[in-house]
């Protein structure tokens, strides 16, 4: 018991001397893992488009819009992720056109944008899951003229990012 006092009390000093004197100390730990616990895996998304991947023509202060659903593949028994998604136009439109992707079917009130970051903005999805979004183009009512018989060329791509494991 005597030498466990004594071993306590400079364990004490050497903690002591060490805070006055700015000394730090490192710590490490080691662990092994079973390699048979690690696997790769393969991430892929679906998009199938209702009606096909051909737009309607737009006119001043109208609005045109297209429903996706997203599919997301794997094949891995830790793969999670998140879906995002981008929309442009040609160039010439982009003073007059607001764009927007938003988790919704396109058939009422228009939901949530698809978050920069990815759906679901917090956790993940599986594969297997799916997401249906609405991309939705309007044409400002005050456009210009000149936009009349130009192609809108819609674009819009969607990407599955991989996140940690849930």
């Amino acid at each position: 018991m005597r030498k466990l006092v004594i071993g306590a009390a400079v364990a004490g000093v050497v903690l002591a001397l060490a805070a006055t004197t700015g000394v730090s100390a490192y710590w490490q730990a080691r662990q092994r893992i079973d390699l048979s616990a690690t696997a790769s895996g393969d991430l892929d998304i679906d998009v199938v488009w209702q009606g096909g991947t051909e737009w309607s023509s737009i006119s001043p202060g109208t609005t045109i819009s297209k429903r996706a659903v997203i599919t997301v593949n794997g094949a891995g028994r830790t793969l999670r992720a998140r879906v995002t998604g981008t929309a442009s136009n040609a160039t010439a439109f982009d003073s007059a056109i607001t764009r927007s992707i938003r988790i919704d079917d396109c058939t009422g009130t228009p939901g949530a944008l698809l978050p920069a970051s990815g759906y679901p903005a917090d956790g993940a999805l599986l594969p297997g899951d799916q997401l249906t979004v609405c991309v939705r183009y309007t044409l400002a009512s005050e456009a210009s003229a000149t936009l009349r018989n130009v192609d809108l060329t819609p674009s819009v791509a969607f990407t599955v990012v991989q996140v940690g494991a849930s």
